[in-house]
């Protein structure tokens, strides 16, 4: 059994979305909708991380 992996959106320590589930519902690619986390949300901490 294979387990599903995606990448998350982490505001200061906080889990916030699922990169992969925003950018499959606006069709637009991974990087772009990093860009455009990281634009929203300037002055705080934004990670990615592979769960």
């Amino acid at each position: 059994m294979r387990k599903t992996k995606s990448l998350w959106a982490y505001i200061d320590g906080e889990k916030l979305v699922d990169v992969v589930e925003v950018a499959l519902d606006r069709n637009m690619m991974l990087e772009e909708v990093k860009q455009l986390l990281i634009a929203e949300n300037q002055g705080h901490e934004v990670v990615f991380k592979i769960e």
